[in-house]
Parts: structure tokens; C-alpha cells; sequence
């Protein structure tokens, strides 16, 4: 086994790179951002003439949706200390006064949109029932609330760039399902409402809208009548509706120019991120765009234009390179980092970018994964992390992870499978896990094993299996049903029983999850026989749980139970629980407790 000393001091400086994200313009040269390091989360500004910079927040706490009113330079932000989720709004002026809007610890507020004239702010939040998410704005001169919309269902949460320019619409989603997913708008002033378009009630996914200035409509992303999702316009007066631009992948972020000439597309191909920028003023055709970095572009997060120029910015990362700000200059025809080099030339020479695989499962279905081999190994006989995502409508895709960039460097390969029902690969393929289906995606993983012992890649004797959240449930899944692969598995805020995961989860989730693993009502029995608790009894590999105190999520009562049954039938588990945390492990204090034990436990039983 290698130096444990070095080792150590190479994972915190992993965990401790600084990443940054969510820039927003405050004016034509001033961006504000967010960037986690070594103190936490907080807010910056960069002078993109100058390059100064400036830290204008203190607080180590976890910021959210960082937003920002053009006409006062000011940013608003939801922020949480405990992991519970239940975000507060703040607002940050040019002179760096600090005002907390919203300030009701037990509720959760989705940041909507500043008006123009900065008199007020909207918001989504379940202060009124802990179910839903009603539509709210509050008068920033006298602080008193209005509820503009009160709604009996779940998700009403609003879009990143949802408020009209003029302060009038908001744009929100009721999010029912993966492929249920409604665009609404709301009359701020009037309170009125109906679907974009009005009446439809077809079941599709509309998301992601940004308004032309003059407020008479606005693009979104939509897989109406397609597997794939698209670039679609909405016409606020005649309300038709109707497709522009459709590509063979998913479209995930859009950003319109401040005078309605370029129009930004960012479409995934295979988990890499494809730029598209079309000339609105030329009949919408494609036009080149400067050189940008290879991997995933503005994941999660919104892209923006300058206020007066051509000037993109962006977030990005890789494999080998961690989160940062990026700015795409059309005029010059450049594209520039904006954020500072943090990685060290000793890391660069270990870090590995993932190959991207494929395999045929079980029943024929092609499934992608990418492969983390380590610098200067051959793909041969490698002891395996298998590193399975969550969601599980989520996507594995080529970003910077320090945990798996540290296992790699020690000389452990990790698989990054995106089973069915991932996202990225059209609805067809993220339904083909749904209700009775669950335990498919589990025996994709099985076929993965026999494909990477097949290929000579893996040991057999040295594969472990390890996920997050939906991942943490298939860990336990694939330990529970397939127990003779596995040398160890590490479970991350999984479920263990689906009944009780369903029966405690935050109120407003519960819908939603049901429509991805059936219901309570009707589908009890099944939910627990495709649980890990059905086959508990047939784990026998060591495992590590590891679990968020306040997880509204995934409630700690999952790992207790998985601990509780595991110990009484005298396996081999390790528990970690954070009394500070919510559905993951955040706070670096407690990433620098957490993953060196998790290292330690993988390499016990792989290396």
C-alpha cells in the first residue's frame, strides 16, 4: 500500500481545489460569482479589465441560485446552513450591505427574479403548506409579502431566467416526473395563470425559457412529439408554439444576447457539451463560434450574456480540470479562462480524463460508461470502484470528482456506468427502469461486471461498488442481490426501504418520486420487494454508510435501518453520520473527516 501520509495531503488538496460557477453579469466588465474553496461557499466579484477580485460574503454556508439586478449591480442568493434545504433569500448591494429577505428557517424559497425597477422579488415557497410551492413576491421597501398563486400540487418552482424583462410574467415548472415536467406562466400582477401553451394537456417537458427583450415571447427546451429534447419559441399574444432547432441529443441551457441577435444553445452529446450559437437577426443560422474547453459546459447552471456586448459566460469542467468561469467573446472571436489555474503541476501529471465505453447488457441494450484508468496503468486485471449516479434520472458525465480523481491516482480504476434510466439518451431510455422495472438497471450492472472481467480490465476478486443518494440504493441493491461480485461497497444517503423512503421524505417530493417508483397506494408490495430490505440477508461484502443527519431527502432513518439490520446479522459495516448535514457531505470540515475513512475502507479491501 502506498504512503498513507501522502496520500492524505494528496486528497485534502483535492477536496480543498477551488471551483467556481453561476457567474452573473453586474454590469459590462463586473461579474459576480460563487466559489467554494477551503472556507466554504462565497460570493466574488471580478473585474474582467482589471482582473481584480473581491470577496463579498463571510459566512461559511452553502449558496444557491446566485442571481443578479442589473440596474443596482446588486445579487440576490438563497442560502442554507444545515443541510435541511430550507434556503433563505438574501440580497448583497454594490457597497456590500447584506439583507435577508425571507427569514422562516423551516421553509424553502426558490428564488424567482428581481422586477426592474428593483421595488420587488419573487419567489416559490412552501410557507403555507409544507406540500407545495405557491408563487409569492415581496415589496422591497416595506418588506410586506402578497401570495400571487396558491396551488394544490407539489413542484411550482420557478426557471432560472423565468422573470419577463419587464417584471410582469414569471415562469415556473410543475415538475411531476422525469418526463412530465409543464412550463406555466404567472401575471405577477393580476395573479392569473394557465400552461405554456394554454389549454395543452399533453404530457411533455418544458424548461429552461429565455424572453426576447421586448417581452413578446420567449425560447425554450422542449421533447414534445420527440425523444429529444429541442429548442422550441413560445408567442406571448397568439400563444402558438412552435420547434426551431432539434438535435439528435438533449438541448440543457439556452442564453439570448441582451438585443435579441444571438440565441446560445448548449446541447449534451454523450455526457460532453456541444455549443451552438445562431444569428437571430440572419434567420437563426448556426454561426462559428472560437474554440471553448472540451467537457461539460454550464451544468446545472445558467449561462449569460453581457448587458452590452457579445461577451458569454459560462461555467466548465472536465475529467482533469475543476469547475470555473469561462467567457466566450464572439466580437473577438475568443474564448478565455476567467477563473485562475488551481491545480498544481504535480496533480496535473496524475489526473486522468475518462474514456467513454460501451457494453451490451443482459437483454441487448447498448449502455455507455467511462472509465477512469489510472496515469500508466495498463487496462489489465485493475482492482474497481464501480460509481453508480444518482437520480436516477441522472447522467454520469466527464466533470471533475477529487474522490475518484484520488482513487485513480492511487491506483484504483472507477467505472462510471449510466444504466437505463439515466437522462441523456432520450425518454425512451430513462423509462425503461420505471415502477416493476427497477431491478433492470440493477442487472445492468451485473452484465457491466462480466463485461469488465470479460475484457480482462478488472480483477475479479477486487471490485467494489459505490454510489450517492439513488446510487447509495443501488449499491445496496447490486450488494444484496449479486453479493459474490463485490470486495466491498460504500452506500452515500441511499434508500434502503422504499416504503418508508417514500412514507418520510420531505412532503412536496413525494409525488414526484412516486411517479418514478410507483406509489404507496398501489404499489406497496413492490416497492418493498425491489428494496434492499427484501435481501439484506444476502449481503456479505463489507460495507460504509454514510448519511446527512438533516438529509429531507433521503431521512437518516434509511441508514439506520440498514445499519441496524446489517450489525444483527453480524456483517462487516462501517456508519458515518454528520449531525450538520443534509443529502451529501458539503461542509468541507467534514469531507476532510469523511472521505479519507471512506479511502481508507475502499483500499482495505482493493488494494
Amino acid at each position: 500500500m502506498k504512503n498513507n501520509n501522502k496520500g492524505s495531503e494528496k486528497l485534502r488538496r483535492y477536496l480543498e481545489m477551488p471551483a467556481e460557477r453561476s457567474p452573473v453579469w453586474l454590469d459590462g466588465r463586473t461579474v459576480a460569482y460563487i466559489r467554494h474553496d477551503n472556507s466554504g461557499d462565497h460570493i466574488w466579484t471580478l473585474d474582467i479589465v482589471s482582473g481584480e477580485r473581491i470577496v463579498l460574503t463571510e459566512r461559511e454556508v452553502r449558496t444557491f441560485s446566485l442571481k443578479s439586478h442589473l440596474g443596482s449591480r446588486s445579487v440576490v442568493f438563497g442560502q442554507d446552513s444545515s443541510g435541511s434545504e430550507c434556503e433563505q433569500i438574501y440580497m448583497l448591494s454594490a457597497q456590500k450591505e447584506l439583507r435577508q429577505i425571507t427569514d422562516t428557517h423551516d421553509v424553502r424559497h426558490l428564488i424567482g427574479g428581481v422586477s426592474p425597477d428593483g421595488d420587488y422579488v419573487a419567489y416559490a415557497c412552501n410557507k403555507r403548506s409544507k406540500r407545495t410551492f405557491d408563487i409569492w413576491k415581496m415589496d422591497l421597501n416595506t418588506g410586506k409579502e402578497r401570495l400571487v398563486q396558491q396551488f394544490d400540487d407539489n413542484y411550482n418552482w420557478p426557471c432560472d431566467a423565468g422573470m419577463s424583462p419587464d417584471g410582469r410574467y414569471i415562469l415556473y415548472n410543475k415538475l411531476k416526473g422525469s418526463s412530465d415536467n409543464a412550463l406555466w406562466i404567472t401575471d405577477l400582477d393580476s395573479g392569473e395563470s394557465h400552461r405554456v401553451p394554454r389549454g395543452c394537456g399533453q404530457i411533455s417537458v418544458e424548461t429552461e425559457p429565455v424572453w426576447k427583450n421586448d417581452c413578446s415571447g420567449f425560447y425554450l427546451l422542449s421533447d414534445r412529439d420527440s425523444d429529444f429534447v429541442g429548442v422550441w419559441f413560445y408567442d406571448v399574444v397568439s400563444g402558438d408554439m412552435k420547434s426551431i432547432y432539434s438535435y439528435e441529443w438533449d438541448a440543457e441551457r439556452m442564453a439570448i444576447s441582451r438585443d435579441d441577435r444571438y440565441l446560445a444553445v448548449f446541447v449534451n452529446e454523450a455526457g460532453y457539451t456541444k455549443l451552438h450559437v445562431y444569428d437571430l437577426n440572419s434567420g437563426g443560422v448556426e454561426v462559428e463560434v472560437p474554440d471553448y474547453p472540451a467537457g461539460v459546459l454550464s451544468f446545472y447552471q445558467q449561462p449569460s450574456w453581457a448587458p452590452d456586448s457579445y461577451k458569454l459566460l459560462f461555467s466548465a469542467e472536465s475529467g482533469r480540470n475543476p469547475l470555473g468561469i469561462w467567457m466566450m467573446d464572439l466580437d473577438d472571436g475568443v474564448c478565455r479562462r476567467l477563473s485562475e489555474q488551481q491545480v498544481l503541476s504535480e496533480d496535473l501529471d496524475v489526473l486522468v480524463e475518462p474514456e467513454l465505453h460501451t457494453y451490451r447488457s443482459f437483454d441487448g441494450l447498448v449502455v455507455p460508461y467511462w472509465l477512469y484508468v489510472p496515469n500508466g496503468a495498463e487496462k489489465k486485471n485493475l482492482p474497481v470502484i464501480i460509481e453508480i449516479h444518482g437520480g436516477p434520472e441522472g447522467q454520469e458525465v466527464p466533470s471533475f470528482e477529487p474522490f475518484i480523481q484520488y482513487l485513480v491516482s492511487e491506483g484504483i480504476a472507477v467505472v462510471a456506468p449510466n444504466v437505463r434510466g439515466s437522462s441523456g439518451y432520450g425518454k425512451k431510455y430513462s423509462h425503461l427502469d420505471d415502477v416493476e422495472k427497477r431491478l433492470d438497471s440493477v442487472k445492468d450492472i451485473e452484465s457491466l461486471v462480466e463485461h469488465l472481467i470479460l475484457e480482462g480490465i478488472a480483477d475479479a476478486g477486487r471490485i467494489g461498488v459505490s454510489g450517492t443518494s439513488y446510487g447509495g440504493f443501488m449499491t445496496l441493491s447490486c450488494a444484496a442481490r449479486y453479493p459474490k461480485l463485490w470486495a466491498c461497497a460504500v452506500d452515500t444517503v441511499g434508500m434502503y426501504d422504499l416504503v418508508t423512503f417514500l412514507e418520510n421524505t420531505a412532503d412536496y417530493r413525494r409525488p414526484h418520486r412516486e411517479s418514478e417508483y410507483g406509489t404507496l397506494a398501489h404499489h406497496r408490495e413492490l416497492l418493498r420487494e425491489v428494496s434492499p430490505v427484501s435481501k439484506i440477508k444476502d449481503i456479505v461484502a463489507p460495507i460504509m454508510i454514510v448519511q446527512g443527519k438533516n438529509d429531507p431527502r433521503v431521512p437518516v432513518t434509511e441508514a439506520e435501518q440498514a445499519v441496524e439490520a446489517l450489525t444483527q446479522l453480524g456483517r462487516t459495516v462501517e456508519y458515518l453520520c454528520y449531525e450538520d448535514e443534509g443529502h451529501g457531505i458539503a461542509k468541507l470540515k467534514n469531507r476532510l473527516d469523511c472521505y479519507p475513512k471512506v479511502a481508507k475502507f475502499i483500499k482495505k479491501y482493493l488494494l
